[in-house]
């Protein structure tokens, strides 16, 4: 199942963004990235889609069963802290042995961060 298979409705996120899965966070640095990292995923237990945060903090959703994916409109933007802490607490995180510094946050810029999580998860 390719990209061909995976569609995006009203309009697409900013790259990089993070793929939530079941299991372990994904990056996507471009729309093949993120089709291949969402259709390989698993919703989180007690969900039905794949949650999707671009590097402006917007939230999308993937649904599985129809391969779509759509801006989520009832939800907020994610913060700097809560972007941080997802990681930290992520498999990814733990499995690395490493933690961002929820520090110095004012300074940061989210597109900042979200980029530098991403990279982490790419390597």
């Amino acid at each position: 199942m390719g990209k061909e298979n995976f569609t995006i409705l009203f309009r697409g996120p900013v790259y990089p963004a993070i793929i939530i899965s079941d299991k372990r966070l994904y990056s996507a640095f471009d729309i093949e990235e993120l089709a291949i990292g969402c259709m390989s995923s698993n919703p989180v237990k007690g969900s039905s889609t794949i949650q999707v945060v671009d590097s402006t903090g917007e939230e999308f959703w993937f649904t599985p069963e129809h391969n779509a994916m759509s801006f989520g409109f009832l939800s907020k933007k994610w913060t700097k802290k809560k972007i941080i802490e997802l990681f930290n607490k992520s498999s990814n995180a733990e499995t690395a042995k490493l933690e961002y510094p929820l520090k110095s946050l004012s300074s940061k810029r989210l597109a900042k961060i979200i980029t530098d999580v991403c990279e982490v998860l790419r390597s």
